[in-house]
């Protein structure tokens, strides 16, 4: 469950080693934490790729999708979002839970983030993108990812949007595996094609 308090959102951590935590996200007016049984099911329909998992998470937001990716089993998790008030939150918090060894958020425009992490070799078994809704960001997001070769051969990428844009969605020359619908909302799963 989601709670909005005042001027911030509370969650908790659904399942894994950290089940229960609580986490707070400063409510900016620019992003909200997906509802429980949304992460709740895109995590369940993740676990077997979980483990052991080198984890992005691009327009972390408030970073539930990180927070619920270490507890259920991700060596290292990777959030990217440009909000700085939210990157201070997420990363407090990892300190706070004693994983910061494992979960970290930069704070860094993801058109920037994705090449600077190509330079670094670094590489990712599942990626995450969830950006705003309905500015075209997911083609430019894959285009960027395709061009960096960020995500492992064997990979997944999970894109979160709207149904509505489900159609429009260029794929960049990834493997369209599957998709989800979740009401109003769809995760469409790829492959490294």
């Amino acid at each position: 469950m989601v709670r909005k308090t005042g001027k911030q959102f509370v969650f908790r951590i659904i399942a894994g080693d950290l089940k229960g935590e609580k986490i707070t996200a400063p409510d900016l007016g620019v992003t909200r934490p997906p509802l429980s049984r949304l992460r709740k099911s895109v995590f369940d329909f993740l676990q077997p790729y979980l483990q052991g998992a080198n984890y992005l998470d691009l327009f972390s937001g408030t970073g539930s999708y990180l927070f619920e990716a270490v507890s259920r089993g991700a060596t290292r998790a990777v959030g990217v979002e440009k909000e700085n008030r939210l990157v201070d939150a997420i990363n407090r918090q990892s300190e706070a839970l004693n994983i910061s060894d494992r979960l970290v958020c930069l704070n860094k425009d993801v058109f920037r983030a994705i090449p600077e992490l190509a330079v670094k070799q670094q590489k990712f078994d599942i990626i995450m993108v969830a950006p705003p809704q309905y500015k075209g960001l997911i083609e430019r997001t894959l285009q960027t990812l395709r061009k960096s070769g960020i995500l492992k051969p064997q990979g997944l990428l999970v894109c979160q949007h709207a149904t509505s844009e489900t159609k429009d969605i260029i794929l960049a020359g990834f493997s369209d595996l599957q998709r989800r619908k979740y009401g109003n909302t769809t995760f469409t799963v790829l492959g490294s094609g």
